[in-house]
């Protein structure tokens, strides 16, 4: 006698362990939405780290973008208001400044919660009020600096949607 498609071609002289047809299909059954389950789980749980990931890189991105721009108008001789001209310069906080905005972001990506969010959204209205504060002085580092703010808030927004 042959009790299910596991055993064939095994003859099983004890009916006492073969299961009917409908024990077998309900226990394989539980199984396997057990363990879709248990899949469904960790891609849920494992999703949330290629995000961060991600948005780490990118506001480790908007520094190297302030890096640049704070280097290459001190090259072109149009200082931006917080680095001053070079034979003026601003004190060092305020050269700062923009660095510690974007760290203070990366810091909330890496510590995501209920306030990260908010975090992020108040760190780019102080690049958009950075920005803003150059447009009299220097108008093509200020456009520059925009665009370095609208990148950030789309790294928000992203970062807003993936969080779980």
């Amino acid at each position: 006698m042959y009790c299910s498609s596991f055993h064939i071609g095994k003859k099983i002289d004890n009916f006492a362990k073969c299961a009917t047809e409908n024990q077998g299909y309900e226990r394989r059954f539980r199984r396997n939405q057990s363990a879709s389950l248990t899949t469904l789980d960790s891609v849920t749980t494992t999703a949330t780290r290629p995000w961060r990931v991600l948005a780490t890189i990118s506001w480790v991105g908007v520094l190297v973008c302030q890096l640049a721009v704070a280097i290459t108008s001190r090259n072109i001789g149009k200082a931006t208001w917080w680095l001053g001209p070079e034979s003026n310069p601003q004190p060092i906080v305020l050269w700062a400044l923009p660095f510690f905005i974007t760290v203070a972001a990366l810091v909330a990506t890496q510590r995501p919660g209920r306030l990260s969010v908010v975090v992020h959204l108040v760190c780019v209205a102080l690049l958009v009020v950075v920005a803003a504060l150059d447009v009299s002085g220097t108008p093509g580092v200020a456009t520059v600096e925009f665009v370095i703010a609208f990148v950030a808030l789309l790294i928000t927004v992203v970062s807003a949607a993936a969080r779980p």
